[in-house]
């Protein structure tokens, strides 16, 4: 294995569950990139007052700080990495309930939210442990998902992206793993978002149904 080979699984790594103080500095890097995305998620998600609303993979909190800025309601987080929960906990205080977990086996009661939001974790779901059929689990019926992946042309060039380490999408590949998880076709709508110059994003947005 090249050293960038090597360096680009250490990213890998750190990227699925940060630790440590790379971990901190990963999460701030990642808040500056993803600002853009998250916006235009949480629009999608259109929160109203009293919904309770989940955020799987909440990293450092930024999106549900900017949730809990637009109106009232019940914010939960969830996310593997106690780093990112602790930064969350440092930015939140008392304004959303921070849960360490697994995305693919969330310690979460059956269909205890309105919404869901999913930035950048889809890309460690396999066909064995589905993070989205984990979300449409706590979704109830007629919630909403919003989720947030970098197109896999986007991705292809990146060192850190190589087979096993991630799992990539075009829009159909999105779309066919909602419907894998749970949501029916009609109710998935994915729309092509461009982030910078260089980088395209994919959004989606899905209803449960009964």
């Amino acid at each position: 294995m090249s050293l960038a080979q090597k360096l680009g699984q250490g990213l890998a790594q750190q990227l699925a569950n940060p630790r440590g103080r790379a971990g901190r500095l990963l999460g701030r890097a990642m808040d500056f990139a993803n600002r853009h995305p998250l916006h235009l998620a949480v629009d999608l998600l259109d929160i109203r007052p009293g919904e309770d609303v989940l955020d799987a993979g909440c990293g450092t909190g930024a999106a549900l700080a900017e949730m809990r800025r637009r109106g009232p309601g019940s914010l939960t987080g969830v996310d593997r990495s106690a780093t990112m929960l602790k930064m969350a906990q440092g930015r939140l205080r008392d304004g959303a309930t921070q849960v360490l977990g697994d995305l693919t086996a969330m310690p979460l009661p059956d269909r205890a939210f309105d919404a869901a939001l999913a930035l950048n974790v889809l890309y460690f779901d396999d066909a064995q442990r589905s993070i989205v059929r984990e979300l449409h689990r706590v979704l109830r019926p007629g919630g909403r998902l919003v989720a947030y992946v970098t197109h896999a042309q986007t991705m292809d060039g990146w060192a850190f992206t190589g087979e096993g380490l991630h799992r990539l999408y075009d829009a159909d590949a999105l779309r066919a793993a909602l419907v894998e998880g749970g949501f029916a076709q009609p109710a998935v709508r994915v729309h092509e978002v461009a982030v910078t110059r260089s980088v395209r994003g994919l959004l989606v947005c899905a209803r449960r149904e009964g």
